[in-house]
């Protein structure tokens, strides 16, 4: 008797199947996200990371809590300018707004 194979002819590459789950609408949003909280430094230096304590993301919103309220309020100032050197290190508009504390 002759064993039946089950075999899929619809194969692809690894490298196909890895890009589908990354351009998944979930995913990709995560890794933008990361790439926002990581591009803090890059963006704004290590005097500002160095007075950062917290750094998240919900909902469109970055959230930043610092140790210093004189660098707070320069932040402030720039604000517009900070959301959109962001956004552009992660490749896409991913934050809206940010939140400084």
């Amino acid at each position: 008797m002759k064993k039946k194979t089950y075999r899929n002819n619809n194969t692809q590459s690894v490298q196909d199947i890895l890009e589908q789950i990354i351009d998944s609408p979930a995913l990709s949003r995560g890794i933008k996200e990361t790439r926002v909280v990581k591009a803090w430094k890059t963006v704004l230096g290590p005097m500002i990371e160095n007075v950062t304590r917290q750094l998240y993301i919900k909902g469109g919103v970055l959230y930043v809590n610092l140790s210093s309220s004189v660098i707070r309020d320069d932040l402030l100032m720039h604000k517009d300018k900070i959301i959109e050197s962001l956004n552009k290190e992660a490749g896409g508009k991913v934050i809206y707004d940010i939140v400084i504390r």
